[in-house]
């Protein structure tokens, strides 16, 4: 029973119990869509082999990692994680969706075989591109213009050829990137992309297209 103590405490009563409420059924949502999420990671990861170990990453977002050690060529490290929406607070999470955050995933991914060369695909509009060009020293990105809206920047001995690797899975998973570098420093692969529409495609081909995209 909700004790009454005039109609400013029931209100606030009332918001206590939506609030919790909320709480609880953003919960329950995001713990069975990070479920579903490791499900479809770990059947894509199965060819990779190596070492695998999960852990759920603290904080104010529902979130886990998977960390591959000795997976097959030519990837020597993978570190793969995702990151729920703040549906455990609805208003929060409306603000979010309003904004166009989705749920994420992001993959950092060590080569046994560096490139020598650097190819960046990011929002061909956005602040990272301006950044990406302030900083670039004196070897600037050559840039062309991608699928849904991205820009493909490249620079050193070898880049344009590696650009035009990456195409088949820019074309496929272009609406959903927020960026894709590949590069000589380690993580030599960061991917970071929206989690509203890969995940329900085949994760081996996901995985499939991510070693096409150095030539394996």
């Amino acid at each position: 029973m909700i004790p009454t103590g005039g109609p400013v405490t029931n209100v606030l009563w009332v918001i206590l119990i939506i609030l919790v409420l909320g709480f609880l059924g953003g919960a329950w949502l995001n713990r069975r869509r990070s479920k579903a999420i490791g499900i479809w990671l770990r059947s894509g990861l199965k060819p990779v082999g190596g070492q695998t170990t999960w852990k759920w990453i603290r904080g104010m977002n529902s979130a886990a990692q998977v960390t591959v050690e000795g997976a097959a060529k030519p990837f020597r490290r993978m570190e793969i994680s995702y990151f729920m929406m703040t549906r455990e607070f609805a208003p929060m999470w409306g603000y979010e969706w309003l904004r166009g955050k989705r749920d994420l995933l992001a993959a950092r991914l060590e080569l046994r075989d560096a490139p020598g060369y650097e190819v960046e695909i990011v929002p061909q509009g956005g602040k990272l591109r301006k950044t990406l060009d302030a900083n670039a020293g004196t070897e600037p990105f050559t840039w062309t213009v991608g699928v849904a809206g991205l820009g493909i920047g490249s620079r050193g001995a070898g880049a344009q050829q590696a650009a035009e690797r990456l195409k088949p899975f820019v074309e496929r998973y272009g609406p959903y990137i927020q960026r894709l570098s590949l590069r000589p420093r380690q993580p030599n692969i960061m991917l970071f992309m929206n989690l509203n529409g890969p995940e329900k495609t085949s994760a081996e081909e996901f995985v499939r297209s991510l070693r096409r995209m150095v030539g394996d």
